[in-house]
């Protein structure tokens, strides 16, 4: 009987585990309100077949430049997912620096309020040795010019 039992907390205990490790839906795009956060960075292997071209452009072949200004934001966390967050732009502002992103990458392993940068994105706002730095964030309308992405596909009308 006692074995009964134990088999039964490791299954609860399991389903609970499960339940709580998946993303939840929680966070919309929402233009210009500044909300707390904190940017990592990634660089190499990361920059690699980007989420947003592979899932809604069809084209898995788009490899980020390190010197992008692009990020990355756990797609799972948004309402509607990566049609709310892909190719949007974010300005994010650290230590009195600021930097506009455009949104391109999934973070699965990003918390929510999280945005993940490119190398020469992190840099502008802190060193990169820093590895983490606190933040405050808001979704702007991507610039036309000065483009430090790709400029396909066009920039959406907000």
């Amino acid at each position: 009987m006692k074995f009964a039992q134990f088999a039964l907390l490791i299954v609860a205990l399991i389903a609970v585990i499960a339940s709580t490790a998946e993303a939840k839906a929680t966070q919309v795009v929402r233009w210009n309100k500044k909300m707390s956060g904190k940017s990592t960075w990634f660089n190499g292997h990361d920059l690699k077949a980007v989420a947003c071209y592979g899932d809604l452009e069809n084209n898995s072949h788009v490899n980020a430049g390190d010197g992008w200004h692009i990020g990355a934001v756990h797609m799972n966390f948004y309402v509607k997912g990566e049609k709310a967050a892909c190719f949007e732009c974010a300005k994010i502002s650290a230590n009195g620096r600021s930097v506009i992103v455009r949104i391109i990458d999934d973070c699965a392993g990003c918390a929510p309020n999280q945005i993940d940068l490119t190398a020469s994105a992190f840099k502008v706002l802190a060193p990169l040795s820093q590895g983490v730095v606190k933040t405050t964030y808001e979704f702007v309308r991507c610039p036309s010019s000065n483009l430090k992405w790709p400029k396909s596909p066009s920039i959406k009308k907000n």
